[in-house]
């Protein structure tokens, strides 16, 4: 099912469910006209409908949005039509002036706009705390109807704990081991609250810190799922130069078994993911480990192992040694591609057509298609006029700001037809 057919599934659903509002609360305005506002769930990233009833027909109505946190402030304003009927339906109708051009049920939230953060302000404005939005209508000058959006951030939904080397070498031999080797921290585990019996599929997430599609927001969203995730640094240390430091088979290794002895985790169901840069590394880790890793998610990013520098600076190491990597400056046709035909379970691949970072990125998927195969429980998605951050959870304002109205409202659509592909690969995979 297409995203727009799903949106507007869950826009009929909703509104047949809410008049009592669920996960916010509607202030005063003028008699009769007010905000109807549904969502199945409440945190950050789900799915909201937003309906305006009782407005004057034959005028304009502002919706205005804000979210205040830590001192900053963040709006999005948009313009419509009011109908005969007096009722404006974000979903069904289109803004006479907003940042993006079509109907769009969620658009006054993924559209704020706001100041220029660091990677570590977004998560903490984004994924760790509540986000109150408040919803203002505003009609011949005068605001008609409130409303505020209760959105619990993604932080809530897992227990987060670090893993460092000795935590590895006690699950082998089962004694607590100490020393400044054993200290080394190789990842961070993201365990769902809501995982309580049971053993589920597992994701190995290779991280590469970056924007929106970083741990907090990607882990924290399989969390709220309920799926358990490994975090695995891509480019070393915290702090480090990205790129400078490349990943070592090694602390793949140690991580991933760590993770298969967890217990509520399925070890023959274990997925890599990876985004841009660590796309790669995510295909080749489960290509070269078909024994253990089951699937593969990779968006935005090459279906070939690239070198990181013209010299031939290889962005995997085992046993100190660089693994033979690809001349960036060649054609794809002239690469030795990554083995996804390896990969025994699904293997889901993504790419914006109008990708600004990468901008062979769906020729890049097409390769990698052409090396995998038509199998079954794939999904390959050639996202029409989206750029580069899709896999960055649906209704955070991100990465969009600087596009173009039209590509950031694309892209935002490939995030939601990403996020329900992942949902629905991973859960086909629990047994």
């Amino acid at each position: 099912m297409s995203a727009r057919r799903l949106e507007a599934a869950f826009t009929v659903a909703v509104l047949a469910l809410v008049l009592a509002l669920s996960g916010c609360t509607a202030d005063a305005g003028t008699p009769g006209t007010r905000f109807v506002i549904g969502q199945l769930n409440a945190s950050t990233t789900d799915r909201v409908t937003i309906t305006l009833v009782g407005l004057q027909p034959g005028l304009d109505v502002t919706v205005d949005a804000s979210v205040s946190k830590g001192g900053d402030r963040w709006r999005s304003r948009q313009v419509y039509p009011v109908s005969a009927s007096g009722i404006v339906d974000l979903s069904a109708s289109r803004p006479t002036l907003a940042a993006y051009p079509e109907a769009d049920a969620t658009g006054p939230l993924w559209s704020l706009e706001g100041p220029s953060q660091s990677q570590a302000q977004l998560e903490h404005t984004w994924a760790d705390g509540q986000v109150d939005i408040e919803l203002a209508a505003i009609e011949g000058g005068h605001v008609v109807a409130a409303a505020t959006i209760q959105r619990p951030g993604l932080a809530g939904f897992a227990t987060v704990r670090p893993v460092f080397a000795g935590d590895v070498v006690r699950n082998a031999t089962g004694k607590p081991m100490g020393g400044t080797a054993y200290d080394l921290r190789i990842g961070t585990f993201y365990r769902p609250v809501s995982l309580v019996a049971g053993r589920k599929p597992a994701v190995l997430l290779i991280d590469g810190d970056d924007g929106g599609a970083s741990a907090p927001f990607v882990a924290g969203q399989l969390a709220l799922e309920g799926f358990p995730t490994f975090v695995l640094p891509a480019f070393g240390p915290e702090g480090q130069i990205p790129g400078s430091s490349a990943l070592s088979v090694e602390a793949f290794d140690a991580g991933l078994s760590w993770l298969r002895d967890q217990p509520n985790v399925d070890p023959q169901r274990v997925f890599t993911f990876g985004s841009w840069r660590a796309s790669a590394l995510a295909l080749w880790l489960a290509a070269n480990e078909p024994q253990r890793i089951y699937g593969a998610i990779g968006a935005s990013g090459t279906t070939a192992l690239l070198c990181t520098s013209a010299s031939g600076t290889a962005i995997v190491t085992e046993l100190g040694v660089g693994v033979p990597c690809q001349d960036a400056s060649r054609t794809i046709a002239d690469m030795s591609l990554i083995r996804l035909d390896r990969i025994p379970g699904p293997v889901m691949l993504a790419c914006g057509e109008t990708d600004e970072v990468l901008g062979n990125a769906c020729s890049w998927l097409g390769a990698g298609v052409s090396i995998r195969g038509s199998r079954p429980g794939d999904e390959f998605i050639r996202a029409p006029g989206a750029g580069h951050d899709i896999t960055v959870p649906p209704l955070l304002p991100i990465g969009l700001s600087d596009l173009d109205p039209a590509t950031a409202q694309s892209t935002e659509r490939a995030r939601v037809a990403f996020w329900s592909g992942v949902v629905l690969m991973l859960q086909a995979a629990t047994r």
